[in-house]
């Protein structure tokens, strides 16, 4: 028998209501963890409120992507203009759960994962994107948890559970497996990320931009990495493994030098334009997860 005796469709429908909820909470964090104050980085018990006026938001003017529709993104105490950016979040995040059963085997340990990363890729997209910057304790923990999700499959590697396909038949997949698996709309398999990996991924992913950036440093006499990157990329390494760390690494920093070279050029800023990096590595990632050994198949295959 499957998880849930249900077709993926149906599974995103149920899971598209707590992505939006979390989108939610998630423009909290972007806008709290930021602050300097620790009363004002409080996300548990403080109320949501107004960034202008301050005011209590009412629960029917909270509700996820409907209500910055129904408010026509403006504060309905002070008429303050509401970011796009709230809702797109909501949004994102609520694709996010319901695509999820589609690429990841439902109820499976690399599903919890690829939510758990996705999750934070999005909200670690937009704090960089506005505040340039990357909370210490988001990326903390995640380092950790990238680590603790290589050990259920040292204990119980031959643990199954079926999914529906989708086309009325099951797929049988390994439950505690970190590594992608066959899902209805993704036909790959990848290894698991072992522990050694993990760690591996999580020195590697720090220790490397670390010594970049002194020798850049040392060159320009200016940092070219800020710390927030270092431990990104460190946590990355974590959940993905060294090899897909190395990845990102390079398509995030390729996708930034399209952004970036550009920008010094038209702003003739001798190489000291400041970008959100994060927002870079974050765009980069699913591209290695899912199409990196791809892409590095057609790369050896170009250079031969």
């Amino acid at each position: 028998m499957a998880l849930f005796d249900l077709p993926p469709w149906m599974v995103s429908l149920l899971l598209a209501p707590f992505g939006l909820v979390l989108g939610s909470f998630g423009n909290v964090l972007i806008h709290r963890l930021p602050q300097e104050e620790p009363a004002d980085r409080n996300v548990i018990t403080k109320a949501s409120h107004c960034p202008g006026c301050k005011a209590k938001i009412k629960p029917w003017h909270n509700v996820p992507l409907f209500g910055w529709l129904w408010l026509r993104g403006k504060c309905a105490a002070c008429g303050w203009k509401i970011p796009f950016r709230y809702p797109l979040v909501e949004l994102l995040t609520g694709l996010l759960f319901a695509a999820s059963p589609w690429v990841f085997p439902f109820g499976t340990l690399i599903w919890f994962k690829g939510l758990v990363c996705g999750f934070a890729l999005i909200v670690l997209f937009f704090t960089d994107f506005t505040e340039m910057m990357l909370p210490d304790v988001l990326q903390f923990p995640l380092m950790v948890l990238g680590v603790l999700l290589t050990l259920p499959q040292i204990f119980r590697p031959e643990a199954l559970v079926n999914v529906w396909s989708g086309q009325n038949t099951l797929l049988q997949t390994l439950t505690f497996h970190n590594g992608l698996q066959p899902a209805p709309a993704y036909h790959g398999f990848e290894p698991a990320v072992t522990w050694q990996a993990s760690l591996i991924g999580m020195t590697v992913g720090y220790g490397v931009p670390a010594l970049v950036n002194q020798l850049y440093k040392w060159i320009r006499k200016a940092d070219g990495l800020g710390m927030g990157d270092f431990k990104m990329l460190a946590w990355l390494g974590a959940f993905w493994g060294w090899a897909p760390m190395l990845g990102i690494l390079f398509v995030g920093a390729a996708l930034g030098a399209a952004v970036g070279v550009p920008l010094m050029l038209l702003r003739r800023s001798n190489g000291q334009t400041m970008l959100p990096f994060g927002c870079f590595l974050a765009v980069a990632t699913p591209v290695i997860v899912f199409f990196g050994r791809a892409l590095w198949l057609g790369y050896l295959g170009w250079m031969a």
